[in-house]
């Protein structure tokens, strides 16, 4: 028995029994279109506006996804060492998100050496993010830092603003 298949130009049977066999799916003498050919990538024309604006808010809104998931896997999984951030430190840092805030995540590392560099005491065996706050409030200011809690790994998660006067805000390495 044959099963027929029509294409643009003319029609192909194969085989209901044996597989595709006869039927050479990407030869270039097939009857869908010539074969499988790489296409390079498409080149979309600008529907209004400038690409940097577009650029801004894609920015804008790959910060609030990487920030949403920072908080989805604190809320998934297995809890770390540490504990996990409760539901309404989850739920608070989620309103900073809202309102245009980004979530980070620093090692207790960094904030030793940036206690170091602003003369602030800091006990990384035993962290409070009290602490942290105070140093990075101090290292960045107290308009770029909004909130800070301890992540189940044992590093902090800090709410910041997404930019400092006028320039995207990340701590540095």
């Amino acid at each position: 028995m044959a099963t027929t298949y029509k294409g643009r130009t003319s029609s192909r049977s194969r085989s209901t029994y044996g597989g595709f066999s006869s039927y050479l799916w990407g030869s270039p003498s097939n009857s869908w279109g010539g074969g499988y050919k790489k296409s390079s990538p498409r080149k979309h024309k600008n529907a209004g506006g400038s690409p940097s604006a577009y650029r801004n808010c894609c920015n804008t809104f790959e910060q609030k996804i990487d920030s949403y998931r920072t908080l989805c896997t604190q809320a998934k999984g297995p809890t770390g060492s540490w504990g996990k951030p409760s539901p309404s430190t989850l739920n608070s840092f989620a309103n900073w998100i809202n309102k245009g805030a980004i979530v980070q995540t620093v090692s207790k590392a960094q904030i030793s050496r940036w206690a170091r560099s602003t003369n602030k005491n800091f006990n990384p065996s035993n962290p409070s993010p009290t602490a942290c706050k105070n140093i990075l409030a101090k290292k960045f200011g107290r308009n770029t830092i909004k909130a800070v809690c301890c992540t189940k790994s044992g590093s902090f998660m800090v709410v910041t603003s997404p930019t400092i006067n006028g320039r995207n805000f990340c701590f540095p390495h």
